[in-house]
């Protein structure tokens, strides 16, 4: 599977580039009222209004603190991987650094067979040269979150811009 590594607080993640749209600098966000601490708010991308989460929130770490280096994945994922027709979900990860890209083969990889609770979005561990890193599965997130996902997207973009179909 071909990844993208990422950091946060010095830990390595990959997530599948199929699901990375684009990789943009820091951007800055509207915070909502009453969202769940891993959602920043939501951002302005070319005229439309995207979720944006917190990576280190959602990897157990602390929030980002963004610096020289830090990123925002534009991420499009399908909220039913079942169906090829199925509707996407764009949403904005915050991650302290992009590293790059490789090439991950699970073959000796440690995988929880159910995820922790609360975590069930952070896959397989392996080993590459540059360390550990676990597998980031942004399909999850999209799945188990789709409702505030879909909602802060369908509400804030017109109709004919909508980013999720």
């Amino acid at each position: 599977m071909r990844t993208l590594i990422w950091t946060v607080k010095e830990k390595l993640f990959a997530l599948d580039v199929r699901h990375i749209r684009e990789v943009c600098p820091v951007v800055s966000a509207q915070s909502l009222p009453s969202s769940p601490a891993w959602m920043l708010g939501l951002f302005d991308f070319h005229g439309a209004l995207i979720p944006l989460l917190d990576a280190g929130i959602l990897t157990g770490q602390a929030a980002i603190e963004p610096q020289v280096g830090s990123r925002t994945l534009l991420i499009e994922v399908p909220l039913n991987s079942d169906s090829p027709t199925a509707r996407t979900a764009i949403f904005g990860l915050r991650v302290e650094q992009a590293i790059g890209l490789r090439d991950l083969d699970d073959n000796g990889a440690w995988n929880p067979s159910a995820g922790l609770p609360g975590f069930e979005h952070l896959r397989e561990v392996m080993n590459i040269p540059e360390g550990r890193v676990q597998v980031f599965d942004a399909a999850r997130i999209a799945q188990q979150h789709q409702l505030l996902l879909q909602g802060a997207s369908a509400v804030a973009i017109p109709t004919d811009r909508r980013l999720v179909s």
